[in-house]
Parts: structure tokens; sequence; C-alpha cells
């Protein structure tokens, strides 16, 4: 389309209209401009990636400590490692004081990884880009960059395609028929026009008004304005689009594969349940009510176990309860002073604390804080309460919790021991955290699978976990889980297979989200899939619709997805398939009045030069037809509002053609009513002997009064709200024939005489006989739908 739009114009530079010409290649470098303008958009995730990946670093060479940028950190190099910082490089641990990580860029799971010398490689091993958040150590690196983690996934990242939409595919070929067909055309056009007339330049003049008749030169400004409207609009609600074709794809939308940490969740850990040997207290009821006197100790010891300005999600999360819930008791005590610490360990997964109080007292308080079993090791419980307390763990993580164990001691020496066994604690409970739920996502959940859309759950965490969120939020089929580890050992059709009846996954690495996308597109579904995470960027590349959250996603994850949620509001993608369906349902009306209007056009250009008749359209008179047909293709039916039954049907097929066999059929009836009523005015006036300007304006005012029936009655039927665009639009349309009616020299411009009133009357009464047929065909498709509708 461009080269034709540019051979056109260049042709009509020589021709010495330059105003055509001008439009012609306005057109093209507005195309040209903003395709240039997202293919630069789309590179920028690597960019992004490089970003990331370069931190700054406290590095120790040759003795001395340098902070430089993380892009210079080299293999080999000793990193020094505190909280708060990113890392900048895989690196191997050399020692480490309570040191743990926050991974989820990379894993997904919102839980800190305690790091430590152990005989496991991961427990030893910190990788790029994420970052401390508890505890000190020093790591030697042993990759950077490309050969990093991160930068394994920036290389998958640049090496996933991103696919043309179905719409764009389908405009291709559209335009390559069409313009094959109309060359053809115009050259039989120009021949017959030289050998009947023997006027060369006025047959080549006749097929270059064809070929601007017949072309579809709208069809470019049409998808680029849609598009363009429908980013606009989407942004109107908080969701930005970053590569406009996919707009259209969200009304065919499949299945919509959700990344639980910080999309169906608010990646942060909240306490959710506490539980003692007496009874147990639910955190998420909200009534208000204050925390039973028997659960106060559970929180104030849990706080005294943890740091006074934590980092870790877990000990901000106990803190948050402990100021919402004991703020005006004895509990908190923010006078007390730390005598010591007793960290993390392989050996034993929990951490002690011994405080001083504020007034003098021969014993110290200790709080201890863990693993449930070793917090009942500490405690040295009999067997049958330590099995009473293994039930209650087992029942908290099957609901989908992460379980913590509390303890509390009193000690008399003034000496503190060296292990945290030398203590004798007493068990005080266990405290059940959560990565809580999104309030709106059960709702838009419920409305994906009401428009006929699947949702998948993908996670890097437990498979208990995933189940207990899934049911949360009214996954279907919830308690079917497919790991990561199970993925593995599947061939890609038997995984083909799986996708289709399984919807939660847990476990799940970088590249198996991807192939697991993969699998879903093989499947012939659209595949819509959200992500914040670098972990997530090839998968959001890879599919039909990615979706970043804005909010909390990272920069590479918003460079490679297709829509960003400003605000991180998963209704938003709700609004977004609502808005992509009637966006291509207004297109499809576009572009059936497209096809239908130029019907007529084409019919009236050709027709007169085979008859050897007078000419009835000239280079002007198109141009200003492309004035009316224009504005009203890609704006007036771009506002066309939703129909009332958008999100209650199923998605459309992914085949699905634009111009389907219905609106083919429907169009090309109405567009030749059209033809067959101006051939009648057009033939009658001849016939009369009132010549060839009587015999133009009078067709050509029909024309553009029929066209106005024409816009009507492709409008939604069963809609919500008005559409003022379209009175506009006939509105400029009635203005603009009556200036070049009325105006003698825009009359005398467009080659046109003056109407009378009887002249008047005929284009009306054409006009509805037009109206009359195309009425006539819309409702005889819609007894067909109808009745095709109860036989299924």
């Amino acid at each position: 389309m461009v080269a034709l739009l540019l051979g056109c114009g260049a042709i009509y530079f020589v021709l010495g209209d330059s105003q055509e010409a001008s439009l012609l290649l306005g057109f093209l470098l507005l195309i040209v401009g903003i395709t240039v303008y997202q293919e630069r958009k789309a590179e920028l995730a690597l960019e992004s990636l490089r970003d990331l990946s370069s931190p700054r670093a406290l590095v120790v060479r040759e003795g001395r400590k340098e902070r430089i940028p993380g892009s210079q950190v080299v293999v080999e190099d000793i990193i020094i490692l505190n909280e708060g910082d990113r890392i900048p490089a895989d690196a191997t641990i050399l020692s480490a004081h309570n040191l743990s990580v926050d991974e989820s860029l990379l894993t997904g799971e919102s839980v800190p990884v305690l790091k430590a010398i152990q005989s496991t490689k991961e427990s030893w091993e910190i990788y790029a880009g994420t970052t401390i958040v508890k505890g000190s150590g020093v790591g030697v690196v042993s990759a950077t960059g490309i050969s990093s983690k991160l930068g394994q996934i920036g290389t998958a990242l640049k090496q996933t395609q991103l696919e043309p939409t179905h719409l764009q595919r389908e405009t291709r070929r559209i335009v390559k028929v069409v313009a094959i067909l109309a060359a053809a055309l115009c050259v039989l056009v120009a021949a017959v026009f030289a050998l009947s007339r023997h006027d060369f330049l006025g047959g080549l003049l006749a097929s270059l008004t064809l070929a601007m008749a017949i072309l579809p030169n709208e069809l470019p400004a049409v998808l680029t304005i849609f598009l363009a409207l429908g980013a606009w609009r989407l942004s109107q609600r908080r969701v930005l689009t970053r590569r406009s074709p996919v707009v259209e794809a969200l009304g065919a939308a499949t299945v919509l594969c959700v990344d639980k940490t910080g999309t169906l969740t608010y990646n942060r850990m909240a306490l959710a349940k506490l539980w003692t040997p007496s009874g147990e207290f639910d955190l998420r009821d909200g009534k208000g009510e204050p925390l039973p006197e028997a659960f106060h100790e559970i929180i104030e010891y849990g706080i005294l176990a943890g740091e006074r300005d934590p980092m870790d999600p877990m000990e901000k999360a106990f803190q948050q309860v402990g100021n919402d819930l004991l703020a005006d008791t004895e509990h908190l005590h923010p006078d007390w002073t730390l005598m010591q610490q007793y960290p993390l360990s392989p050996k034993l997964l929990a951490l002690s604390h011994a405080w001083r109080e504020r007034e003098a007292s021969a014993h110290l308080p200790i709080a201890a804080k863990g693993a449930p079993e070793a917090i009942i090791d500490l405690c040295h419980l009999e067997p049958s309460a330590a099995k009473s307390i293994g039930d209650a763990v087992e029942r908290l993580a099957d609901s989908g919790l992460r379980v913590l164990g509390v303890a509390k001691a009193r000690f008399k020496s003034k000496e503190l021991p060296s292990e945290q066994h030398d203590f004798d604690f007493e068990f005080l409970g266990l405290v059940g955290l959560q990565d809580p739920i999104r309030r709106e996502v059960p709702q838009a959940v419920a409305e994906c699978y009401a428009a006929g859309i699947r949702v998948f759950m993908i996670t890097g965490d437990h498979p208990q976990t995933a189940k207990s969120i899934a049911s949360e939020i009214g996954l279907a089929n919830p308690d079917s889980v497919l790991t990561g580890k199970e993925l593995n050992t599947l061939s890609d059709k038997d995984l083909a297979e799986r996708v289709s009846i399984t919807n939660v996954y847990a476990r799940m690495a970088p590249e198996q989200k991807l192939r697991l996308i993969e699998a879903l597109k093989q499947n012939g579904e659209v595949v819509a899939m959200t992500g914040d995470g670098v972990n997530d960027a090839p998968a959001l590349r890879s599919a039909h619709i990615g979706i970043a959250m804005g909010a909390r996603g990272t920069d590479v994850a918003r460079e490679a997805a297709s829509l960003v949620l400003l605000d991180d509001d998963f209704n938003s993608i709700v609004v977004a398939v609502r808005l992509g369906r009637r966006i291509y349902d207004n297109l499809k009306r576009a572009m059936g009045y497209l096809l239908a209007v130029h019907i007529p056009i084409t019919g009236i250009s050709v027709i007169p030069v085979f008859f050897n008749s007078p000419l009835v359209l000239l280079p002007v008179h198109i141009a200003f037809l492309h004035l009316i047909i224009e504005p009203v293709c890609s704006i007036a039916f771009e506002a066309e509002p939703e129909a009332l039954n958008v999100m209650e049907r199923p998605p459309r097929p992914l085949g699905a053609k634009l111009f389907s066999g219905e609106l083919f059929l429907s169009a090309v009836w109405m567009g030749t009513g059209l033809l067959v009523v101006l051939l009648v005015v057009y033939g009658t006036i001849l016939f009369r002997g009132m010549g060839e300007l009587d015999a133009r304006t009078l067709t050509f005012t029909t024309l553009v009064m029929a066209n106005l029936g024409l816009i009507a009655s492709l409008r939604t039927r069963h809609r919500k709200g008005k559409n003022r665009f379209f009175i506009l639009a006939s509105a400029g349309s009635v203005s603009l024939l009556a200036l070049v009616l009325f105006v003698p020299a825009l009359r005398s411009l467009f080659h046109f005489s003056q109407l009378h009133a009887v002249d008047f009357a005929i284009a009306a009464a054409a006009t509805g006989v037009s109206s009359f047929s195309i009425w006539t065909a819309r409702w005889l498709v819609s007894r067909k739908r109808q009745g095709t509708s109860r036989a299924a």
C-alpha cells in the first residue's frame, strides 16, 4: 500500500495536481512515521534489561573497597553485600550473616530466600537483579552480563519474535488482492477509453480516477486512527497501549495467563491466622473486633524476634499487625535494648533475640521465631504436644499459608549462652502468613469466564499454595495442578493436551512459562498474559497480548508487554477486553461501509467508459468523497457505543475474517443496490437530454445523500449510549455538499450545474429507494441469523 500511495503521488505531481499528490504523500508519511515509532519502542526492552543489570556495586580491589557501576564488575571480583543492595552480578557466597535475598524478579516467589554456605548449590548462589532484604555478606562474582541468569532471560527475550496480529495479516491480504484487481481494471479502462475516444491522456486520467475510486486509500488511515483512538480510550481507563495493533486482538483473547505474585496478589506478606493450643484467630475476617488477649504474646514476641526497621516483608507484616492491634497495649517495646542476636542457620531454621527491658530486671526476655519444627525443637516439647502442633501446621499450610512458630524465654544469667538451645523456651503458637489476594480479582475472574475466557494461574509457589489461591479467586478446576518439574517430563504433544484441562501451574521457571505460552498458541488459543517481573518478559513478548503491571512491574516487563496496567488494577483487564471487542465490532462496520461505498463509486466511474458516455466522477470528486468517507469510517464508526451483549458472547475464533461471508455479501448487496439507483438517475437525466453537467450534478448529489443512509444502516442496533460524531459527520457531509452546489466558484470547479427543486426531489426519492433496499438487506440477514441460532 505504501508503494501504491508513493506511485500515485508521484504521478499526480507529474500531472501537476499537487493538491491530490500532497494528500496521498501526507498519508504515506503518517503511516511510515507511526510504524518506525512503534518498532523503536519494541527495542526498549533490551535497553531496559541492560540498565537493570547495572546497579552500583561495592567491590574489593587491591585490598581497598571501591564503589563502581555494576557494568564494570568482572568475574572473580569480591563484592560486599549489605541490606537493601541490588546484586550486580551472579556470585558465590564466601561468608554470610543472616543473609536473605528477594528473588521474586527471577522466581516469582514473594518470600525471601535464606542464603548460607551449605551443601546445596542454590543456598550459596546469588543472582544479578535480586535484592538483599536482610543481613550482610561477601561473595565472589561468578557470571556477569549475558552469562548471568538475568542475561539469559535477555537472550530469550531477544530471540522471541513478535507475531503480526490476525488483523494485520488479513489487511495485507485484502490490500494485495484489491491492488491486483484494481491495476488490471485500470489498465483495461485506460485502453478502452483511449481506443474508443482516441484520447490517450483522457484515458490515463480516467484510469487514475478509477484507481483513486477503487483502491482502499482510506484503509491505512482507518486502521491507524481506529487503533490510535482505541489506545487513547484504554489510556482513559489507566491501561497504556505500547503496540497499537494489539488493541484489536483483545476481543479475540481466549486464555488469560495470570502471574500470581503482584498480579493476583499484592506482592507483600500479611498475617492471616494465629494459632495457639487453646484456639485460633483469623485476621482476615475484617470485622474490626479487637485481638483477644490470648493472642497478644504471639504478636509481641514475633515482633521482638525481628529487626527494628526491617526490609523483610514477613517482618513488616508482624510490625503492621502490632501497630494496628497492639498500639494501645503494653505489648510493644520500642524502648527495649537488643543485647544479642542468634541468626538463622542451616542446622536450625530459627532466630532468637535477647533483650534488656527499660527498667532493670534480673531476667532478660528472649524471643524466638522460625520454622515450626525448629521452634518445636527449641521448646523440647513432648511427642503428643509436638504432634498436635504438627497437625495444626499441616492444616494451615494446606490452606495456602506460610507457617512460622513463635516462642519465648526468660534468662537470668549475666552471660548469654552461645546457642539458642541453651534457653528454656515456652511455645506460644503458630502464625500463618500469606500474600493477600487483591480484592477485585474474584469478580474480574468471574467476568472473564462469563465472556468465554479461560483463566490460568502461573506461579513459582508451592502447589498447595497455588491450589488455595486458585480456590479463593474462583478459578475453575483448582485442584488440578501442573508443576514445573512435571512439565519438564511432558512432550510438546502431551503438554498441549494437558493445558486444555489444567488451569493452575506451580513452581514454574521463566523458560517453562514461555513453553506453556507456546503450547497454548499451538492449540489455537489467543493468549493474553499478565506479569510484572523480569522472569515474565520472554513470555509477555511471546503471548499474543502481553499485559504488564505498571505500578509494581519492572521496566523489562513493561517494555516487553503490549499493554501496561498503570494502576495494577486487575479489573482493567476486563475493561480492556470489553473495549477490544467494541473496537473490533466497530472496525467491521467501518470495513463493511468501505466495501459498500466503493462499489457505487467504482461502478459509476467504470460503466460510463464502456458505454462511451460522459464521465460522472473526476479526480476532484473522488477527493471530495474522501473528505466524507474517511471521517465517517475512521471517527464516526469508531465512536459507536458498544453492543449490550458485548461481554456475554464467546471470543471470536482466531481465524475469524474481518470480511466474513455474511459481511461481504451484505456490503455487496448494499453497494450494488446504491449503484443501481445511481445508474437509474444518471441514465434518466441523459435520456431526457439534460446534458453532462446536469447528469453529473444530480448523480453526485444522490450519491452523497444516499451515503448517509448507508452509514445509518450499519450502526449498532442495540447499543449503550449515543454517538454524537455520527450527527457531526452527517451535518458535515450535508454542509460540504451545500457549499459545492450553491457557491458558484466551487460549482464551476466541480463541473456542476445549478439544481432546481425538482432535482432535489428526484435525489431524495432515489435516496429513499436506496435506503429501503439497504434496510431490507439488513432485515433479511438478521432473520437468517436468528433462524440459524434457533436451529442450533
